[in-house]
C-alpha cells in the first residue's frame, strides 16, 4: 500500500487510519501491509519534504506523510468513565484542571451521585476509615462530626465536592451501561447505554470514546443470601445495600442474617430498637476497633469534635493539614500487622482475643463459635466493631452459628428445626466481590466476564490483559486490605491522566497490557500474599467469598502502592499508533509551546513561577 506524497492528511484523517502494532522490540521496520514488526536484521528509511519511507529489503515500500501540527498538539479525545462516586468524581476535577481537548460523559446508574454512599442508608452505616482520611487531597473538610463519619454526612461531603466544581456537567444519571465493546479498525469503544431503566425503545442508545474506565467500585452489586424459602417472607424482607427506610424495627421481632463488616454496624444500631433480635453469625470473623484507633476515643470508640476543634481546623489549614497527616500515618504502617509472624501481626491477634473474650464474658458459649483459631487479624478486612459484640450478649439477643433450615412466611426454622416468629428479616450479606464486569466487556474475540471464572490474572489493580484503552477502578490485585481508598483513587487519576496526555500527543491509537507483563506481576504477587494473613482459610471479600480462593490484594504496603503507581511503566504496554510510525508526533518541526503563549526559555527557569512568554524584555544594556 502506498499513500501519495502529494496528500497531506489533516489530523482528523490520520486519527481515522488503521493503526500498526509495536511490539517493543529495538529494531523494527514497516512491511507491505502496514505492520510493525521487531526484527533483528537493519532497515534503511528515507526522509524527504512529504514523509517518511520505511522499506523492507525485499518488500514494497510505504509513505507516511508527516503530521502537518506542531509536536505536542493534543488531539481530540474521549473517555468514557462509568459510575459518579469517589472515583467519578475525582476524575472530573483532574480532567477538567489538568487535560485538554478532551470531552468527558460519565454514565451513573442511580439518580443522584455518590455511589456507595448514596446507596447504603441502613442504621448505623459508617466508614471505618477515620473521616479526615476519606476525603480528597484537593478539598479537605475542617468540620466533620464524628471521627468515624455516617454514609449521610460522607454522601453529603460528594456532593458537595461535586456541586462547589460544578462537576454535575460531565454526569448523565439514571443511565446503566449494559455492554461494552472494542471495536478493533476503529480503535474505539462502543458503549451501549439505557437510560430511565428503559422505559421507552429509544432509551437504550450507543456512545464511542477512546478510552472506556471502569469506575463502579467493589463494593456495588449487592445480593441476596441462597436461602431456603426467603422469597417466601410476607413481612419486610430488607437488604443492608438496599434499604427501606420507611420499614419502622421498633418493638419488633427482627432476624439478621450476616455478620460481616455491615452486619457489626446494623446489629448495635437497632438492639435498642427491636423487642427481639436473633443473629446469624455462622463464621468466625476478628472484631476489632476502628482503623487509627490511637487518635480515636476510649477503647478505640468512635467520638463527635468539638466545635472548638473544628473551629481550629478552620482557622489553621496548616495544622489540620498536620493531624491529617498523623493518622494516615498511623493507617500506613499498619501493613506490619498483615505480615505472617512479625511482632506486629502477634500483637495484634493476642490483643483482639483478649478484648473478644472480654467482650463475650456474659456469653461465654459464644467464644469459640466467633472466635476464629484457624487465621489471624486481617484475612478478613478487619471488622470494627463497637457495640456489636455487646449486642450480643444482650438478653434479647438469640446467636445462631450455624445455617438456618428455612425461611418461612411468618419467621423461620433454626439449625435445631424449631420456628421462631419474626416480623422483619434484615440480610447484611454484602456483595458479588469477584470483580467479574456485571455486563460483556468484548475485546479481541472475547469476553472479559468469562476470564473472571478461572483464576484472576491482573495489572497492578487497575487493567487486566491484552484490553485496549481499559482502566479500572479498583480491579483485581488493587489496595484493598488496609486504609482509606480516596488517597488510591487519586493515584489511580494521576496514572491514567498521565496515559491520556501521552495517547494524545504521541497519537497513540491503542494501549493494552501485555498478557506476559500480567502473567509475570500475578505469579510475583501470588506468591508474595501467601506471607500475609490474607492467605489464610477464611471467606473473605478479598478472595470473593470463598476460603478456597487466592486472595487478589496488592502484595504490599500502601506507600509501596502509591510509589508504584506515580509514573507508568509503558514496557508493560503493547502499542499501537494511528500513523503507523511512532515518531510522526513529531510533527512540522515545531512544538507547540511556540505558538500558545508558553515561555520559549522555560528551560532557563519560570518568570514568577508562570510558564507564560514574558510581554516584554529590558533594553539592551551596557
Amino acid at each position: 500500500m502506498a499513500i501519495p506524497l502529494s496528500e497531506k492528511p489533516d489530523e482528523q484523517d490520520i486519527g481515522h487510519r488503521h493503526g500498526h502494532q509495536v511490539n517493543g522490540h529495538a529494531d523494527e521496520s514497516v512491511n507491505g501491509h502496514g505492520q510493525v514488526n521487531g526484527i533483528s536484521n537493519g532497515t534503511t528509511s528515507l526522509i524527504n519534504g512529504n514523509g517518511l519511507t520505511g522499506h523492507l529489503d525485499d518488500g514494497p515500500a510505504i509513505e507516511i506523510p508527516i503530521r502537518e501540527t506542531p509536536m505536542g498538539t493534543t488531539r481530540p479525545f474521549k473517555v468514557i468513565f462509568m459510575g459518579m462516586g469517589a472515583s467519578g468524581i475525582n476524575f472530573a476535577y483532574k480532567l477538567s484542571r489538568e487535560l485538554e481537548n478532551v470531552e468527558l460523559t460519565i454514565y451513573e446508574k442511580n439518580d443522584e451521585i455518590g455511589g456507595t454512599w448514596f446507596e447504603n442508608k441502613y442504621p448505623g452505616c459508617a466508614c471505618d476509615i477515620p473521616s479526615v482520611c476519606y476525603q480528597y487531597s484537593w478539598q479537605r473538610k475542617p468540620d466533620w462530626t464524628h471521627y468515624y463519619s455516617g454514609s449521610k454526612e460522607i454522601w453529603e461531603y460528594f456532593k458537595q465536592v461535586s456541586d462547589s466544581n460544578q462537576l454535575g456537567k460531565y454526569v448523565k444519571l439514571k443511565h446503566r451501561i449494559v455492554r461494552a465493546e472494542w471495536l478493533d479498525d476503529e480503535g474505539k469503544w462502543k458503549v451501549t447505554v439505557v437510560r430511565n431503566n428503559g422505559r421507552d425503545p429509544d432509551d437504550t442508545f450507543d456512545d464511542y470514546a477512546d478510552l472506556f474506565i471502569h469506575g463502579g467500585g467493589v463494593l456495588n452489586n449487592w445480593k441476596w443470601p441462597e436461602i431456603k424459602g426467603l422469597s417466601s417472607f410476607e413481612g419486610p424482607r430488607l437488604h443492608t445495600a438496599n434499604w427501606d427506610e420507611k420499614v419502622d424495627l421498633h418493638g419488633k421481632k427482627v432476624l439478621v442474617i450476616g455478620a460481616g463488616s455491615s452486619g457489626v454496624q446494623v446489629v448495635p444500631a437497632i438492639i435498642d430498637q427491636v423487642d427481639r433480635l436473633f443473629v446469624v453469625a455462622r463464621s468466625p470473623t476478628w472484631i476489632t476497633a476502628g482503623f487509627a484507633p490511637a487518635y480515636a476515643g476510649p477503647n478505640g470508640a468512635n467520638f463527635a469534635y468539638s466545635e472548638a476543634t473544628k473551629q481550629r481546623f478552620r482557622d489553621d489549614p496548616t495544622f489540620y493539614l498536620w493531624y491529617c497527616k498523623a493518622i494516615e500515618s498511623e493507617l500506613s504502617v499498619r501493613f506490619k500487622m498483615i505480615v505472617l509472624d512479625t511482632p506486629e501481626n502477634k500483637e495484634a491477634r493476642a490483643f483482639s482475643l483478649q478484648e473478644m473474650r472480654r467482650k463475650l464474658a456474659r456469653k461465654p458459649e459464644l467464644m469459640d463459635k466467633l472466635i476464629p483459631t484457624d487465621f489471624g487479624v486481617g484475612c478478613r478486612r478487619p471488622t470494627p466493631g463497637n457495640g456489636f459484640l455487646e449486642a450480643l450478649t444482650h438478653d434479647k439477643t438469640t446467636v445462631l452459628t450455624e445455617n438456618l433450615q428455612e425461611i418461612t412466611p411468618n419467621g423461620f426454622i433454626g439449625p435445631d428445626g424449631q420456628h421462631h416468629e419474626v416480623d422483619v428479616v434484615i440480610c447484611a450479606t454484602g456483595f458479588d466481590t469477584s470483580f467479574r464486569p456485571q455486563f460483556p466487556i468484548i475485546s479481541n474475540g472475547r469476553n472479559l466476564q468469562d476470564e473472571y471464572a478461572s483464576d484472576l490474572v491482573g495489572y497492578l489493580g487497575l487493567s487486566v490483559p491484552e484490553v485496549p484503552n481499559y482502566f479500572i477502578f479498583v480491579g483485581p490485585y488493587g489496595p484493598l486490605g488496609h486504609g482509606s481508598l480516596v488517597p488510591m483513587v487519586e493515584a489511580y487519576t494521576n496514572y491514567v491522566v498521565q496515559v491520556i496526555k501521552k495517547m494524545q500527543v504521541e497519537d497513540i491509537k491503542k494501549i493494552q497490557v501485555k498478557r506476559s507483563v500480567a502473567q509475570d506481576f500475578t505469579r510475583h504477587a501470588d506468591r508474595y500474599l501467601k506471607r500475609t494473613v490474607w492467605s489464610g482459610p477464611c471467606s473473605s471479600w478479598f478472595k470473593a467469598g470463598s476460603v478456597s480462593r487466592k486472595p487478589v490484594c496488592w502484595p504490599g504496603s500502601r506507600i509501596h502502592y502509591l510509589s508504584m503507581l506515580q509514573t507508568p511503566r509503558y514496557e508493560d504496554f503493547d502499542l499501537e499508533y494511528l500513523s503507523g510510525s511512532r515518531f510522526n508526533f513529531l510533527g512540522n518541526g515545531f512544538h507547540a509551546r511556540e505558538y500558545d503563549g508558553r515561555d520559549l526559555t522555560w528551560y532557563y527557569s519560570l518568570l514568577d513561577g508562570q510558564d507564560k512568554q514574558p510581554e516584554s524584555f529590558p533594553p539592551p544594556l551596557y
